[in-house]
């Protein structure tokens, strides 16, 4: 005989989540299709006097939403688009490329500073044995040794 085939235990979500498909109102396009879309109607009222703040409050009536700058970029990129330009599309910030992260950083070095023609600081060919202040006494003690700041008792 057969074996007993066990029921899927997500029928039930998977029913619910198609009747919430079939249910679900369409999405709008994206504000920069409908500037493309009835770009010679913005064009036209341009043309009869009409300023780009007003074009953009009858949109807003219709509900989309734009700003100024937002809107007289779409109809800029859209006349490019009509023309056959290439549009240069900005990229948001989940499709930015991820930077390089392979490629350690250069440290400033003097023979860097002499490769970009630059002169080298007053520090450079010096070591930090050169720079270090001893005592009167001739040995380094306590704070003089561990640290980079001197006292008037050190001059």
């Amino acid at each position: 005989m057969g074996e007993a085939v066990e029921p899927d235990p997500h029928s039930e979500l998977r029913s619910f989540l198609r009747e919430q498909i079939e249910l679900a109102p369409s999405r709008r396009p994206p504000a920069y299709e409908a500037v493309k879309a009835v770009l010679p109607e913005i064009k036209k009222l341009k043309a009869k006097g009409k300023t780009d703040d007003a074009v953009r409050e009858l949109f807003e009536r219709k509900g989309t939403k734009l700003s100024l700058g937002t809107f007289r970029q779409y109809v800029r990129n859209a006349v490019k688009e009509a023309k056959g330009e290439l549009v240069k599309r900005t990229r948001r910030k989940d499709e930015a490329k991820p930077k390089d992260k392979g490629t350690p950083a250069r440290s400033a070095r003097s023979s860097d500073t002499a490769e970009q023609g630059r002169r080298p600081g007053p520090t450079a060919g010096r070591t930090t044995a050169d720079l270090r202040v001893a005592p009167r006494d001739g040995a380094l003690m306590g704070k003089e040794a561990t640290s980079h700041r001197l006292s008037d008792d050190n001059l």
